[in-house]
C-alpha cells in the first residue's frame, strides 16, 4: 500500500512524425514549465524526418559528408542521425525530486530500453567503453541528455526499423557507420513502433515509479501557454 501512495504522476506526449526543430521547441518550453512547477515529468515519444544532430562534443569531420544541414544542440555526445523508423524518447524530468543523480538517471534511461528489448526477444546491453545500447558489438540506440537547473531534456534514440544506410554519411558518435544496427535487422522482421512505445512507457513507469498519463501538444498549449509562454504547436 505504501508503494501505491508513493507513485508519482507524469505525462506522455506521443507525437508521431515530428520535425526535429518543433520537438526541440517543445522540449525547451517544457523545461521552463517544469522548472516553474507548471508541468509534470514528461516523456515525449516520436519519430523525426531525416536530420543530423550534433551535441556538445561534436567533431566537424564526423559529419562533413552529411547531405543534411546539422542541428547543433545542448545534449552531450557527438553526431547522430534521426529518421523514420527510429523511435525517439525525450525526458523532461525534474531531478531535484529524484536525488540529483545524473549517473543513475542515464542508467535508468538505458535500462528501460534493455527491458523493452527483452520483451521482443533482443538481448540488449550497456557498454563500458561507449554510451548507448548495444546488441553484441553493434549499436542499437544512442543516449544523450542536457540539464538546466536539474531539469533534463533530450534522451534516447532507438533504431527499430531505421534505414541504416542513412548513417553512412556520418561517423555516429565518432564510430564507423556500419556499427549501427536496427531491431528489424536483428529479428528479421519489422517492429511495430506503437507497440514498442507501449512497452517502453510501461518499463519507465516501473523504473521511475511514475504513472504517465497521455497529453497532446494542443492540450499543453491551451493549458500552459498563457502561464509559461512560448509553447506552440
Amino acid at each position: 500500500m505504501a508503494a501505491l501512495f508513493s507513485r508519482r504522476f507524469g505525462w506522455v506526449l506521443r507525437a508521431g512524425l515530428t520535425d526535429y526543430r518543433q520537438a526541440l521547441t517543445w522540449q525547451r518550453g517544457l523545461v521552463t514549465m517544469r522548472r516553474d512547477g507548471l508541468a509534470r515529468d514528461t516523456i515525449i515519444l516520436l519519430e523525426h524526418p531525416p536530420v543530423i544532430t550534433v551535441g556538445r562534443d561534436g567533431h566537424d569531420e564526423n559529419f562533413a559528408d552529411s547531405p543534411y544541414d546539422p542541428v547543433f544542440i545542448e545534449r552531450g555526445g557527438d553526431v547522430t542521425y534521426h529518421g523514420p523508423g527510429q523511435l525517439v524518447a525525450y525526458f523532461i524530468f525534474d531531478l531535484t525530486r529524484r536525488g540529483r543523480d545524473l549517473h543513475r538517471f542515464m542508467g535508468d534511461l538505458q535500462q528501460g530500453v534493455i527491458r523493452s528489448m527483452a520483451q521482443i526477444g533482443i538481448e540488449c546491453r550497456k557498454d563500458d567503453d561507449h554510451t548507448g545500447l548495444w546488441v553484441g558489438q553493434r549499436k542499437l540506440g544512442s543516449v544523450g541528455i542536457a540539464v538546466k537547473r536539474w531539469v533534463t531534456f533530450h534522451g534516447v534514440a532507438i533504431n527499430l526499423n531505421t534505414d541504416l544506410s542513412e548513417f553512412a554519411c556520418i561517423n555516429p558518435c565518432g564510430l564507423e557507420s556500419d556499427v549501427m544496427v536496427s531491431a528489424a535487422e536483428v529479428l528479421g522482421k519489422p517492429v511495430d513502433l506503437n507497440s514498442f512505445g507501449d512497452k517502453l512507457i510501461e518499463q519507465y513507469s516501473d523504473i521511475f515509479v511514475t504513472q504517465f498519463e497521455p497529453v497532446t501538444p494542443e492540450s499543453l498549449a491551451e493549458d500552459m501557454e498563457s502561464q509559461a509562454g512560448g509553447f506552440t504547436v
